[in-house]
Parts: C-alpha cells; sequence; structure tokens
C-alpha cells in the first residue's frame, strides 16, 4: 500500500515539474501614413495560432516605424503607443528615429490571457511618419503530453488505492 502512494505522489510530483515554452508570434502588417493628432488602431489575436487563454507568461510587442523623408526641420516626430488601455507599463513615447520595442507589462498580459486578444493605438503627437509591421510574441507555458500521462496514472494510483481501502473495510 505504501509502495502504491509513494509511487502515485512521486507521479504527482513529476507531473508538475515538467512543462515547456512555447512562443507564439503574430504579425500585423500596417502600412499606414499618420501625420500629426492622427490615429491608428488595430488589434493582435493570437487565438489562431494556438493560444490557449491564461498560458501566456511574459511577451513583447514591436512597431516599426518609417520617415516620410520630409525636409531636414521636419524631422521631429512623436508617436504615442497605446496597448488596450493607458497602463503605462507596456504604452510609451516613441521618436520615430527608432522604433517601438517594449515588454508587455501587467495589464497588457491580463488582457492577453482573458481572450486572446491585444488592441493597439498610434497616434502620432508631433510630425508624420508611416506605421510599419507590428509584431507580438509571447511565450506561454504548455504541458506536455507526457505530464498529464503521469497526472492520470496519479489519479488513476489514487483510486484503486481508495477502492482497496474500502474492500478491506467492509470485509
Amino acid at each position: 500500500m505504501f509502495k502504491t502512494i509513494g509511487l502515485t505522489l512521486a507521479g504527482l510530483v513529476a507531473s508538475i515539474a515538467v512543462a515547456h515554452a512555447g512562443l507564439i508570434t503574430d504579425t500585423v502588417e500596417n502600412d499606414r501614413y499618420l501625420s500629426t493628432w492622427q490615429s491608428y488602431s488595430f488589434s493582435h489575436d493570437i487565438n489562431d495560432d494556438g493560444f490557449t487563454p491564461g498560458s501566456a507568461v511574459s511577451g513583447s510587442l514591436s512597431i516599426d516605424f518609417r520617415d516620410d523623408r520630409d525636409q531636414w526641420w521636419e524631422h521631429i516626430e512623436w508617436a504615442l503607443v497605446v496597448v488596450d488601455d493607458l497602463d503605462l507599463d507596456t504604452d510609451g513615447l516613441s521618436y520615430i528615429t527608432s522604433d517601438f520595442h517594449k515588454a508587455l507589462g501587467l495589464e497588457a498580459l491580463v488582457s492577453l490571457n482573458a481572450n486572446g486578444m491585444l488592441d493597439v493605438t498610434v497616434t502620432s503627437l508631433l510630425g508624420d511618419f508611416y506605421l510599419g509591421n507590428s509584431v507580438l510574441s509571447v511565450i506561454t507555458e504548455v504541458p506536455e503530453p507526457g505530464t498529464i500521462a503521469l497526472v492520470g496514472a496519479g489519479l488513476f494510483g489514487l483510486y484503486v488505492t481508495r477502492r482497496r481501502k474500502e474492500k478491506d473495510a467492509t470485509a
């Protein structure tokens, strides 16, 4: 009996310890021209990439910006990037000479885990530019099939142990 319980517990411990991370990448192709105070909104949907709600552990968002090649004095261009609601973890200002790269903050991860969608709004605060591709990379925790089998074996072992106890009690 102790051997069965020991094997069951060992199986459960092994099942908890074994898991691997998966990477889901979603690209939204934008080719939008934005001038001062214009906004453009789009959504990343990772549900069609095999995402399981609640499995996102971390992620990052990258947005490409391209200058529209204005005169040299018109190169002061700023964009405000808002992810879902303004949460100040993921959101930020971007000077258009560089692209926007940021890790997802807590609010963005909560929203992503809830429904697999991430809404992004880009607003030109000053100047005009082209909005390029947006790439969302999400790291998820995915249990291996062996893990699920070990959990099943552990539950079966507990069932057998209980049945034996009940049988011994009635005899």
